[in-house]
Protein backbone atom coordinates (compact mmCIF):
# COMPACT_ATOMS: atom_id res chain seq x y z
CA UNK A 1 0.00 0.00 0.00
CA UNK A 2 0.93 3.64 -0.68
CA UNK A 3 1.32 5.99 2.30
CA UNK A 4 -1.82 7.73 0.84
CA UNK A 5 -3.76 4.42 0.90
CA UNK A 6 -2.43 3.75 4.58
CA UNK A 7 -3.76 7.28 5.10
CA UNK A 8 -7.18 6.34 3.56
CA UNK A 9 -7.30 3.09 5.70
CA UNK A 10 -6.84 4.36 9.01
CA UNK A 11 -8.95 7.53 8.04
CA UNK A 12 -12.05 4.91 7.26
CA UNK A 13 -11.69 2.82 10.20
CA UNK A 14 -11.91 5.85 12.39
CA UNK A 15 -14.74 7.70 10.73
CA UNK A 16 -16.60 3.90 10.90
CA UNK A 17 -16.37 3.86 14.46
CA UNK A 18 -18.53 6.63 15.15
CA UNK A 19 -21.05 7.56 12.09
CA UNK A 20 -22.32 5.08 8.89
CA UNK A 21 -20.16 6.62 6.60
CA UNK A 22 -21.69 5.77 3.49
CA UNK A 23 -19.75 8.82 2.17
CA UNK A 24 -16.07 7.69 0.03
CA UNK A 25 -13.04 9.12 1.45
CA UNK A 26 -11.06 10.85 -0.78
CA UNK A 27 -7.39 11.92 0.00
CA UNK A 28 -5.87 14.89 -1.90
CA UNK A 29 -2.45 16.47 -1.56
CA UNK A 30 -3.02 19.91 0.39
CA UNK A 31 -2.18 22.92 -2.75
CA UNK A 32 0.37 24.63 0.30
CA UNK A 33 2.72 22.36 2.41
CA UNK A 34 2.06 23.83 5.57
CA UNK A 35 -1.52 21.98 5.69
CA UNK A 36 0.33 18.91 5.59
CA UNK A 37 1.30 16.12 3.32
CA UNK A 38 -2.02 15.12 2.53
CA UNK A 39 -5.71 15.93 3.38
CA UNK A 40 -9.27 15.20 3.44
CA UNK A 41 -12.86 16.84 3.04
CA UNK A 42 -14.33 13.29 4.49
CA UNK A 43 -15.96 15.49 7.90
CA UNK A 44 -17.51 18.36 5.74
CA UNK A 45 -19.26 15.76 3.63
CA UNK A 46 -20.42 13.82 5.86
CA UNK A 47 -21.61 17.39 7.59
CA UNK A 48 -23.59 17.82 4.62
CA UNK A 49 -25.47 14.59 4.57
CA UNK A 50 -26.05 14.60 8.30
CA UNK A 51 -26.98 18.22 8.93
CA UNK A 52 -24.38 18.88 11.71
CA UNK A 53 -21.02 20.60 12.17
CA UNK A 54 -18.81 19.48 10.07
CA UNK A 55 -15.65 20.78 12.28
CA UNK A 56 -17.07 19.00 15.09
CA UNK A 57 -17.78 15.53 13.14
CA UNK A 58 -13.66 16.26 12.00
CA UNK A 59 -12.85 16.34 15.74
CA UNK A 60 -14.83 13.17 16.78
CA UNK A 61 -12.92 11.84 13.61
CA UNK A 62 -9.57 12.70 14.51
CA UNK A 63 -10.05 11.36 18.31
CA UNK A 64 -10.56 7.97 17.08
CA UNK A 65 -7.35 7.74 14.77
CA UNK A 66 -5.09 5.32 16.84
CA UNK A 67 -1.67 6.04 17.20
CA UNK A 68 0.72 4.48 14.58
CA UNK A 69 3.94 4.99 12.74
CA UNK A 70 2.75 6.46 9.77
CA UNK A 71 1.43 10.38 11.24
CA UNK A 72 3.35 12.66 12.90
CA UNK A 73 0.16 15.12 13.77
CA UNK A 74 -3.38 15.47 12.36
CA UNK A 75 -4.59 19.33 12.29
CA UNK A 76 -8.07 20.37 11.65
CA UNK A 77 -8.04 23.32 9.36
CA UNK A 78 -11.31 25.45 8.23
CA UNK A 79 -14.60 24.77 7.71
CA UNK A 80 -13.37 20.80 8.92
CA UNK A 81 -10.26 20.08 6.61
CA UNK A 82 -8.40 17.01 8.42
CA UNK A 83 -4.69 17.48 7.67
CA UNK A 84 -2.41 14.99 8.06
CA UNK A 85 1.93 15.13 8.36
CA UNK A 86 3.64 12.43 8.23
CA UNK A 87 6.40 11.43 10.44
CA UNK A 88 10.40 11.73 9.34
CA UNK A 89 10.58 8.12 9.89
CA UNK A 90 7.87 6.85 7.56
CA UNK A 91 9.69 9.44 4.96
CA UNK A 92 13.49 8.53 5.76
CA UNK A 93 12.29 4.44 5.31
CA UNK A 94 10.35 5.44 1.69
CA UNK A 95 13.65 6.94 0.83
CA UNK A 96 16.02 3.92 2.06
CA UNK A 97 13.36 2.04 -0.62
CA UNK A 98 14.43 4.20 -3.34
CA UNK A 99 18.12 3.43 -2.74
CA UNK A 100 17.28 -0.54 -2.58
CA UNK A 101 14.72 -0.81 -5.07
CA UNK A 102 16.35 1.31 -7.33
CA UNK A 103 15.18 1.03 -11.39
CA UNK A 104 11.97 -1.11 -9.94
CA UNK A 105 11.53 2.15 -7.35
CA UNK A 106 7.58 2.55 -7.87
CA UNK A 107 6.81 -0.43 -9.42
CA UNK A 108 3.46 -1.92 -7.74
CA UNK A 109 0.51 -4.46 -8.25
CA UNK A 110 -2.50 -2.05 -9.11
CA UNK A 111 -3.49 -3.72 -12.28
CA UNK A 112 -3.21 -7.15 -10.46
CA UNK A 113 -2.03 -8.89 -13.90
CA UNK A 114 -5.55 -7.18 -15.51
CA UNK A 115 -4.93 -7.77 -19.29
CA UNK A 116 -5.22 -3.97 -20.84
CA UNK A 117 -4.85 -3.78 -24.54
CA UNK A 118 -3.69 -0.43 -25.62
CA UNK A 119 -4.01 0.95 -29.39
CA UNK A 120 -1.65 3.21 -30.67
CA UNK A 121 -0.03 5.23 -33.47
CA UNK A 122 -1.75 3.13 -36.29
CA UNK A 123 -0.58 4.62 -39.55
CA UNK A 124 -1.70 4.58 -42.74
CA UNK A 125 -0.27 2.53 -45.23
CA UNK A 126 1.32 4.07 -48.38
CA UNK A 127 1.94 7.65 -46.83
CA UNK A 128 4.71 8.95 -45.08
CA UNK A 129 4.51 9.35 -40.82
CA UNK A 130 3.49 12.69 -40.17
CA UNK A 131 3.75 15.28 -36.86
CA UNK A 132 0.37 14.44 -36.26
CA UNK A 133 0.92 10.40 -35.54
CA UNK A 134 2.94 12.26 -33.09
CA UNK A 135 0.53 12.43 -30.25
CA UNK A 136 -1.38 9.13 -30.94
CA UNK A 137 2.37 6.92 -30.63
CA UNK A 138 3.56 9.25 -27.78
CA UNK A 139 0.98 9.07 -25.50
CA UNK A 140 0.01 5.55 -26.37
CA UNK A 141 3.64 4.16 -25.78
CA UNK A 142 3.67 5.82 -22.77
CA UNK A 143 0.34 4.70 -21.38
CA UNK A 144 1.51 0.79 -22.31
CA UNK A 145 4.49 1.87 -20.27
CA UNK A 146 2.83 3.17 -17.36
CA UNK A 147 -0.01 0.34 -17.26
CA UNK A 148 2.97 -1.72 -17.13
CA UNK A 149 4.99 -0.52 -14.71
CA UNK A 150 1.62 -0.90 -12.25
CA UNK A 151 0.92 -4.44 -12.70
CA UNK A 152 -1.31 -4.82 -15.67
CA UNK A 153 -0.27 -7.24 -18.36
CA UNK A 154 -0.25 -5.08 -21.56
CA UNK A 155 -0.86 -5.48 -25.03
CA UNK A 156 0.28 -3.24 -27.41
CA UNK A 157 -0.85 -3.28 -31.14
CA UNK A 158 -0.22 -0.77 -34.05
CA UNK A 159 -3.17 -1.41 -35.86
CA UNK A 160 -2.03 -0.20 -39.51
CA UNK A 161 -4.88 1.21 -42.03
CA UNK A 162 -3.83 -1.30 -44.64
CA UNK A 163 -7.30 -1.86 -46.15
CA UNK A 164 -10.03 1.15 -47.44
CA UNK A 165 -11.21 2.80 -50.44
CA UNK A 166 -7.84 4.72 -50.24
CA UNK A 167 -6.06 1.60 -51.93
CA UNK A 168 -8.66 1.70 -54.47
CA UNK A 169 -7.50 5.14 -55.45
CA UNK A 170 -4.27 4.38 -55.00
CA UNK A 171 -4.11 1.75 -57.23
CA UNK A 172 -5.86 3.94 -59.71
CA UNK A 173 -2.94 6.04 -59.52
CA UNK A 174 -0.44 4.19 -60.17
CA UNK A 175 -1.96 2.12 -63.05
CA UNK A 176 -2.85 5.75 -64.73
CA UNK A 177 0.63 7.28 -63.54
CA UNK A 178 2.53 5.45 -61.74
CA UNK A 179 6.24 3.94 -63.17
CA UNK A 180 7.27 1.12 -61.50
CA UNK A 181 11.54 1.95 -61.66
CA UNK A 182 10.47 5.78 -59.98
CA UNK A 183 8.37 3.76 -57.55
CA UNK A 184 11.10 1.88 -56.42
CA UNK A 185 13.70 4.21 -55.85
CA UNK A 186 11.83 6.44 -53.21
CA UNK A 187 8.32 4.28 -52.74
CA UNK A 188 6.53 6.41 -49.84
CA UNK A 189 7.55 9.68 -51.61
CA UNK A 190 5.69 8.46 -54.93
CA UNK A 191 2.64 6.73 -53.31
CA UNK A 192 1.78 10.10 -51.41
CA UNK A 193 2.45 11.90 -54.85
CA UNK A 194 -0.08 9.30 -56.57
CA UNK A 195 -2.36 9.71 -53.78
CA UNK A 196 -2.25 13.53 -54.08
CA UNK A 197 -2.43 13.73 -57.60
CA UNK A 198 -5.59 11.42 -57.25
CA UNK A 199 -7.35 13.64 -55.77
CA UNK A 200 -6.55 16.87 -57.49
CA UNK A 201 -7.42 15.00 -60.81
CA UNK A 202 -10.67 13.79 -58.94
CA UNK A 203 -11.69 17.68 -58.10
CA UNK A 204 -11.56 17.88 -62.27
CA UNK A 205 -13.72 14.68 -62.79
CA UNK A 206 -15.71 13.19 -60.13
CA UNK A 207 -16.12 9.90 -61.63
CA UNK A 208 -12.54 9.26 -60.76
CA UNK A 209 -14.19 8.71 -57.00
CA UNK A 210 -16.31 5.84 -58.62
CA UNK A 211 -12.65 4.23 -60.21
CA UNK A 212 -11.31 3.70 -57.57
CA UNK A 213 -14.05 2.48 -55.59
CA UNK A 214 -14.16 -0.49 -58.01
CA UNK A 215 -10.56 -0.95 -57.53
CA UNK A 216 -10.62 -1.52 -54.22
CA UNK A 217 -13.78 -3.41 -54.65
CA UNK A 218 -12.11 -5.69 -57.08
CA UNK A 219 -9.35 -6.20 -55.03
CA UNK A 220 -11.36 -6.97 -51.87
CA UNK A 221 -12.80 -9.47 -54.06
CA UNK A 222 -9.32 -11.08 -54.70
CA UNK A 223 -7.86 -9.53 -58.23
CA UNK A 224 -4.77 -10.63 -58.41
CA UNK A 225 -2.53 -7.44 -60.13
CA UNK A 226 -4.44 -5.38 -57.23
CA UNK A 227 -3.26 -7.95 -54.79
CA UNK A 228 0.13 -7.93 -55.67
CA UNK A 229 0.65 -4.08 -55.81
CA UNK A 230 -1.09 -4.00 -51.93
CA UNK A 231 1.34 -6.00 -50.92
CA UNK A 232 4.18 -4.18 -52.43
CA UNK A 233 3.05 -1.16 -51.43
CA UNK A 234 2.30 -2.09 -47.39
CA UNK A 235 5.94 -4.14 -47.46
CA UNK A 236 7.81 -0.56 -48.91
CA UNK A 237 5.51 1.36 -46.21
CA UNK A 238 6.48 -0.93 -43.54
CA UNK A 239 9.97 -0.68 -44.00
CA UNK A 240 10.03 3.53 -43.83
CA UNK A 241 7.80 3.63 -41.10
CA UNK A 242 9.96 1.36 -38.92
CA UNK A 243 12.73 3.33 -39.46
CA UNK A 244 10.96 6.69 -37.96
CA UNK A 245 9.64 4.23 -34.93
CA UNK A 246 13.62 3.75 -34.47
CA UNK A 247 14.34 7.32 -34.59
CA UNK A 248 11.65 8.02 -31.92
CA UNK A 249 13.32 5.71 -29.63
CA UNK A 250 11.29 3.34 -27.48
CA UNK A 251 8.43 3.00 -29.46
CA UNK A 252 7.53 -0.92 -29.51
CA UNK A 253 4.80 -3.16 -30.59
CA UNK A 254 3.78 -6.95 -29.66
CA UNK A 255 1.34 -6.53 -32.68
CA UNK A 256 1.35 -4.81 -35.92
CA UNK A 257 -2.10 -6.02 -37.16
CA UNK A 258 -3.83 -4.71 -40.06
CA UNK A 259 -7.31 -3.71 -41.10
CA UNK A 260 -6.53 -6.83 -43.56
CA UNK A 261 -5.94 -9.03 -40.50
CA UNK A 262 -9.72 -8.85 -40.19
CA UNK A 263 -10.42 -9.69 -43.65
CA UNK A 264 -11.36 -13.20 -43.55
CA UNK A 265 -13.65 -12.12 -39.81
CA UNK A 266 -15.71 -9.62 -41.45
CA UNK A 267 -18.50 -12.01 -42.69
CA UNK A 268 -19.30 -13.72 -39.34
CA UNK A 269 -20.06 -10.46 -37.63
CA UNK A 270 -22.26 -8.80 -40.88
CA UNK A 271 -23.94 -12.30 -40.42
CA UNK A 272 -24.83 -12.06 -36.35
CA UNK A 273 -25.02 -8.30 -36.89
CA UNK A 274 -27.98 -8.96 -39.45
CA UNK A 275 -29.45 -12.32 -37.51
CA UNK A 276 -29.95 -10.43 -34.25
CA UNK A 277 -31.12 -7.21 -35.96
CA UNK A 278 -28.51 -5.11 -34.86
CA UNK A 279 -27.69 -3.93 -38.24
CA UNK A 280 -30.97 -3.01 -40.33
CA UNK A 281 -31.06 -2.20 -44.00
CA UNK A 282 -30.48 1.18 -44.72
CA UNK A 283 -30.48 3.31 -48.08
CA UNK A 284 -30.20 1.00 -51.51
CA UNK A 285 -29.42 -2.23 -49.39
CA UNK A 286 -26.64 -0.96 -47.29
CA UNK A 287 -26.41 -2.03 -43.70
CA UNK A 288 -26.85 0.04 -40.45
CA UNK A 289 -26.51 0.24 -37.18
CA UNK A 290 -28.86 2.99 -35.36
CA UNK A 291 -29.49 4.87 -32.48
CA UNK A 292 -32.31 5.99 -30.03
CA UNK A 293 -30.00 9.24 -29.70
CA UNK A 294 -31.53 11.73 -32.23
CA UNK A 295 -27.77 13.60 -32.09
CA UNK A 296 -26.15 10.50 -33.27
CA UNK A 297 -26.10 9.33 -36.72
CA UNK A 298 -26.54 5.64 -38.22
CA UNK A 299 -23.29 4.11 -38.47
CA UNK A 300 -23.28 2.55 -41.87
CA UNK A 301 -21.30 -1.05 -41.43
CA UNK A 302 -21.55 -2.36 -45.02
CA UNK A 303 -22.18 -0.66 -48.54
CA UNK A 304 -24.98 -0.56 -51.15
CA UNK A 305 -22.75 -2.19 -52.75
CA UNK A 306 -21.54 -5.01 -50.38
CA UNK A 307 -17.94 -4.08 -49.48
CA UNK A 308 -16.96 -3.08 -46.14
CA UNK A 309 -15.71 -0.24 -44.35
CA UNK A 310 -13.91 1.10 -41.33
CA UNK A 311 -16.81 0.43 -38.91
CA UNK A 312 -17.16 -2.77 -40.34
CA UNK A 313 -13.28 -3.86 -39.57
CA UNK A 314 -13.48 -2.33 -36.10
CA UNK A 315 -16.24 -4.47 -34.80
CA UNK A 316 -14.25 -7.21 -36.28
CA UNK A 317 -11.43 -6.09 -34.55
CA UNK A 318 -13.13 -5.55 -31.40
CA UNK A 319 -14.50 -9.08 -31.12
CA UNK A 320 -11.48 -10.53 -32.00
CA UNK A 321 -10.01 -9.12 -29.08
CA UNK A 322 -12.17 -9.89 -26.56
CA UNK A 323 -12.46 -12.92 -27.49
CA UNK A 324 -8.76 -13.76 -27.72
CA UNK A 325 -6.82 -11.74 -25.14
CA UNK A 326 -10.04 -11.47 -22.84
CA UNK A 327 -9.34 -7.68 -21.72
CA UNK A 328 -10.72 -6.22 -18.75
CA UNK A 329 -10.10 -2.81 -20.75
CA UNK A 330 -8.74 -1.81 -24.57
CA UNK A 331 -7.78 1.60 -25.06
CA UNK A 332 -8.06 2.98 -28.21
CA UNK A 333 -5.67 6.43 -28.19
CA UNK A 334 -7.15 8.26 -31.04
CA UNK A 335 -7.77 12.13 -31.21
CA UNK A 336 -11.09 13.69 -30.65
CA UNK A 337 -12.17 14.65 -34.04
CA UNK A 338 -13.56 10.87 -33.47
CA UNK A 339 -15.37 11.02 -30.09
CA UNK A 340 -18.78 10.47 -32.40
CA UNK A 341 -17.36 8.10 -34.24
CA UNK A 342 -16.09 5.70 -31.06
CA UNK A 343 -19.39 6.45 -29.27
CA UNK A 344 -21.65 4.56 -32.32
CA UNK A 345 -18.99 1.81 -32.19
CA UNK A 346 -19.21 0.73 -28.36
CA UNK A 347 -23.28 1.23 -28.17
CA UNK A 348 -23.42 -0.79 -31.63
CA UNK A 349 -20.96 -3.15 -29.88
CA UNK A 350 -23.25 -3.40 -26.45
CA UNK A 351 -26.04 -4.78 -28.42
CA UNK A 352 -23.48 -8.06 -28.86
CA UNK A 353 -23.65 -10.63 -25.92
CA UNK A 354 -20.30 -10.83 -26.34
CA UNK A 355 -19.21 -7.01 -25.17
CA UNK A 356 -18.90 -6.06 -22.12
CA UNK A 357 -17.86 -2.48 -21.99
CA UNK A 358 -14.31 -3.54 -23.08
CA UNK A 359 -13.63 -0.45 -25.12
CA UNK A 360 -12.68 2.89 -24.26
CA UNK A 361 -11.09 6.43 -26.53
CA UNK A 362 -8.57 7.79 -24.96
CA UNK A 363 -9.04 10.72 -26.49
CA UNK A 364 -6.79 13.75 -27.15
CA UNK A 365 -6.50 17.33 -28.23
CA UNK A 366 -4.70 18.20 -32.41
CA UNK A 367 -1.45 19.01 -32.87
CA UNK A 368 -1.37 22.51 -33.78
CA UNK A 369 1.92 24.42 -35.38
CA UNK A 370 1.32 27.76 -35.97
CA UNK A 371 0.51 29.07 -39.59
CA UNK A 372 0.11 25.52 -40.85
CA UNK A 373 -2.55 22.73 -41.84
CA UNK A 374 -1.99 19.19 -42.29
CA UNK A 375 -3.49 17.20 -45.13
CA UNK A 376 -2.09 14.51 -46.74
CA UNK A 377 -4.62 14.67 -49.63
CA UNK A 378 -3.13 18.83 -50.11
CA UNK A 379 0.51 16.88 -49.88
CA UNK A 380 1.22 19.98 -47.29
CA UNK A 381 1.52 16.92 -44.96
CA UNK A 382 4.53 17.94 -42.23
CA UNK A 383 6.85 14.72 -41.88
CA UNK A 384 7.87 13.71 -38.76
CA UNK A 385 11.43 12.44 -39.77
CA UNK A 386 12.05 16.57 -40.88
CA UNK A 387 10.97 17.18 -37.13
CA UNK A 388 13.00 15.48 -35.25
CA UNK A 389 15.87 15.98 -37.23
CA UNK A 390 14.73 19.66 -36.85
CA UNK A 391 14.87 18.85 -32.94
CA UNK A 392 18.30 17.17 -32.37
CA UNK A 393 20.01 20.08 -34.94
CA UNK A 394 18.54 22.72 -32.62
CA UNK A 395 19.19 20.73 -29.63
CA UNK A 396 22.85 20.49 -31.01
CA UNK A 397 22.81 24.15 -31.50
CA UNK A 398 22.19 25.14 -27.88
CA UNK A 399 24.53 22.27 -26.60
CA UNK A 400 27.27 24.10 -28.78
CA UNK A 401 26.49 27.13 -26.82
CA UNK A 402 26.58 26.12 -23.52
CA UNK A 403 28.53 23.57 -23.30
CA UNK A 404 31.50 23.38 -26.07
CA UNK A 405 33.77 20.57 -24.31
CA UNK A 406 30.84 18.12 -23.88
CA UNK A 407 31.98 15.53 -25.19
CA UNK A 408 29.22 12.99 -27.49
CA UNK A 409 27.40 16.10 -28.63
CA UNK A 410 25.92 14.11 -31.64
CA UNK A 411 24.33 11.57 -28.73
CA UNK A 412 24.12 13.91 -26.45
CA UNK A 413 21.83 16.33 -29.09
CA UNK A 414 19.76 13.11 -30.36
CA UNK A 415 18.55 11.92 -26.58
CA UNK A 416 18.01 15.57 -26.13
CA UNK A 417 16.34 16.71 -29.29
CA UNK A 418 14.28 13.65 -29.15
CA UNK A 419 13.19 13.93 -25.62
CA UNK A 420 12.06 17.30 -26.07
CA UNK A 421 9.46 16.45 -28.35
CA UNK A 422 7.85 13.67 -26.35
CA UNK A 423 8.06 15.65 -23.46
CA UNK A 424 6.44 18.78 -25.05
CA UNK A 425 3.35 16.39 -25.78
CA UNK A 426 3.09 14.90 -22.50
CA UNK A 427 3.99 17.73 -20.08
CA UNK A 428 0.39 18.95 -21.27
CA UNK A 429 -3.09 17.53 -20.65
CA UNK A 430 -4.37 15.29 -23.61
CA UNK A 431 -7.74 17.15 -23.69
CA UNK A 432 -6.34 20.34 -24.54
CA UNK A 433 -4.81 20.88 -28.41
CA UNK A 434 -0.67 21.06 -28.04
CA UNK A 435 0.89 23.73 -29.97
CA UNK A 436 4.30 23.03 -30.80
CA UNK A 437 6.50 25.43 -29.38
CA UNK A 438 10.47 24.84 -30.36
CA UNK A 439 11.66 27.59 -28.00
CA UNK A 440 9.34 26.47 -24.68
CA UNK A 441 10.39 22.45 -25.66
CA UNK A 442 14.17 23.44 -25.78
CA UNK A 443 14.27 25.80 -22.98
CA UNK A 444 16.62 24.47 -20.36
CA UNK A 445 13.98 26.44 -17.67
CA UNK A 446 10.37 25.45 -17.19
CA UNK A 447 8.79 22.25 -17.52
CA UNK A 448 10.77 20.81 -20.34
CA UNK A 449 12.89 17.68 -21.31
CA UNK A 450 16.42 19.54 -21.52
CA UNK A 451 15.73 21.16 -17.84
CA UNK A 452 14.65 17.31 -16.49
CA UNK A 453 17.43 15.91 -18.09
CA UNK A 454 19.77 18.92 -17.07
CA UNK A 455 18.56 18.41 -13.00
CA UNK A 456 19.49 14.49 -13.56
CA UNK A 457 22.49 15.03 -14.71
CA UNK A 458 23.45 18.03 -12.34
CA UNK A 459 22.82 15.30 -9.78
CA UNK A 460 24.60 12.47 -11.11
CA UNK A 461 27.40 15.21 -11.07
CA UNK A 462 27.33 15.57 -7.39
CA UNK A 463 27.38 11.82 -6.81
CA UNK A 464 30.28 11.70 -9.38
CA UNK A 465 32.52 14.25 -7.24
CA UNK A 466 31.68 12.88 -3.88
CA UNK A 467 33.96 9.67 -4.38
CA UNK A 468 36.97 12.10 -4.61
CA UNK A 469 35.92 14.80 -3.10
CA UNK A 470 37.73 16.20 0.45
CA UNK A 471 35.18 14.94 3.48
CA UNK A 472 36.24 17.88 5.67
CA UNK A 473 33.46 20.47 5.02
CA UNK A 474 33.60 24.27 6.51
CA UNK A 475 30.63 25.95 4.83
CA UNK A 476 28.59 27.88 6.87
CA UNK A 477 25.02 26.57 7.27
CA UNK A 478 21.87 27.90 7.54
CA UNK A 479 19.77 24.56 9.56
CA UNK A 480 16.73 25.88 8.88
CA UNK A 481 16.62 26.66 5.53
CA UNK A 482 18.47 22.98 4.87
CA UNK A 483 15.95 21.09 7.09
CA UNK A 484 13.23 23.08 5.08
CA UNK A 485 14.44 22.20 1.64
CA UNK A 486 15.36 18.86 2.33
CA UNK A 487 11.92 18.05 4.15
CA UNK A 488 9.92 19.26 0.58
CA UNK A 489 12.14 16.52 -1.07
CA UNK A 490 11.73 13.51 1.56
CA UNK A 491 7.60 14.64 1.48
CA UNK A 492 7.76 14.52 -2.48
CA UNK A 493 9.40 10.85 -2.70
CA UNK A 494 6.46 9.12 -1.80
CA UNK A 495 4.36 10.90 -3.75
CA UNK A 496 5.69 9.36 -7.09
CA UNK A 497 4.45 6.12 -6.64
CA UNK A 498 0.83 7.57 -6.09
CA UNK A 499 1.17 9.65 -8.78
CA UNK A 500 2.03 6.44 -11.37
CA UNK A 501 -1.30 4.95 -10.23
CA UNK A 502 -2.93 8.37 -10.96
CA UNK A 503 -1.93 8.79 -14.11
CA UNK A 504 -3.18 4.88 -14.99
CA UNK A 505 -6.46 5.05 -13.67
CA UNK A 506 -7.08 8.56 -15.51
CA UNK A 507 -4.55 7.52 -18.49
CA UNK A 508 -2.98 10.67 -18.69
CA UNK A 509 0.08 10.73 -18.71
CA UNK A 510 1.07 14.38 -17.57
CA UNK A 511 0.52 13.62 -13.92
CA UNK A 512 3.61 12.23 -14.17
CA UNK A 513 5.47 14.70 -15.75
CA UNK A 514 4.41 17.59 -13.66
CA UNK A 515 5.11 15.56 -10.11
CA UNK A 516 8.67 14.94 -11.95
CA UNK A 517 8.99 18.70 -12.58
CA UNK A 518 7.80 19.78 -9.29
CA UNK A 519 10.50 16.99 -7.85
CA UNK A 520 13.27 18.79 -9.83
CA UNK A 521 12.29 22.35 -8.79
CA UNK A 522 12.39 20.99 -5.03
CA UNK A 523 16.00 19.89 -5.95
CA UNK A 524 17.48 22.55 -7.74
CA UNK A 525 16.34 24.50 -4.88
CA UNK A 526 17.86 21.90 -2.18
CA UNK A 527 21.21 22.12 -4.90
CA UNK A 528 21.22 25.87 -4.72
CA UNK A 529 20.79 26.21 -0.62
CA UNK A 530 22.30 22.89 1.07
CA UNK A 531 25.77 22.03 0.81
CA UNK A 532 26.21 18.54 0.58
CA UNK A 533 29.32 17.71 -0.52
CA UNK A 534 30.79 20.66 1.94
CA UNK A 535 28.98 19.85 5.09
CA UNK A 536 30.65 20.16 8.18
CA UNK A 537 29.10 16.58 9.79
CA UNK A 538 30.17 13.55 7.88
CA UNK A 539 26.34 12.19 8.93
CA UNK A 540 24.67 15.21 6.98
CA UNK A 541 26.83 15.08 3.93
CA UNK A 542 26.28 11.11 3.81
CA UNK A 543 22.29 11.77 4.28
CA UNK A 544 22.63 14.62 1.59
CA UNK A 545 24.21 12.26 -0.85
CA UNK A 546 21.08 9.85 -0.10
CA UNK A 547 18.53 12.51 -1.03
CA UNK A 548 20.45 13.02 -3.73
CA UNK A 549 20.37 9.44 -4.86
CA UNK A 550 17.03 9.23 -4.38
CA UNK A 551 15.96 12.31 -6.70
CA UNK A 552 18.38 11.40 -9.60
CA UNK A 553 16.96 7.63 -9.04
CA UNK A 554 13.04 8.81 -9.42
CA UNK A 555 14.03 11.30 -12.12
CA UNK A 556 15.50 8.17 -14.05
CA UNK A 557 12.75 6.05 -13.80
CA UNK A 558 9.93 8.58 -14.25
CA UNK A 559 11.34 10.12 -17.51
CA UNK A 560 12.24 6.65 -18.33
CA UNK A 561 8.30 5.20 -18.08
CA UNK A 562 7.70 9.09 -20.64
CA UNK A 563 9.98 7.50 -23.27
CA UNK A 564 12.93 10.12 -22.22
CA UNK A 565 15.98 8.97 -22.11
CA UNK A 566 18.80 10.87 -19.66
CA UNK A 567 22.07 11.69 -19.70
CA UNK A 568 25.54 11.86 -17.18
CA UNK A 569 26.56 14.85 -18.21
CA UNK A 570 24.92 18.23 -20.23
Amino acid sequence: MTIKDQIKSILEKAASKIFKCSEPINIQYPVDILHGDYASNIAMKLGKTMQKNPREIAEQIVKNIPKNTIIEKVEIAGPGFINFFISEKTLKSEMAKVLKEKAKYGKCNEGKKKTVIVEYSSPNIAKPLGVHHLLSTIIGQTLNNILGYVGYKTISINHIGDWGTQFGKLIYAYKKWGKKEVLEKAPIAEMLKLYVKFHDEAEKDPTLEDLGRKEFKDFEEGDKENRKLWEWFVKESLKDINKTYKKLSGIKFDFTLGESFYEDKMSELLEEGKKKKIFVEGDEGSYIAQFDDENMSPMVIQKKDGATLYSTRDMATLKYRIGRWHPEKILYVVDMAQNMYFKQLFQTAKRFPWYKDEGFHVSFGRMRMEDMQMSTRKGNIILLDQVLEEAIKRAKKIIEQKSPKLKNKDKVAGIVGVGAVKYNILSQNRSTDIVFDWNKMLSLEGNSAPYMQYTYARARSILRKAKSAKKDGKTTENKTEIAEKTSHILRAIPKFEEQLIHAARDYKPNLLSQYLYELAQKFNSFYNSVPVLTAKDPKDRLFRLKVTQSVSQILQNGLALLGVAVVEEM
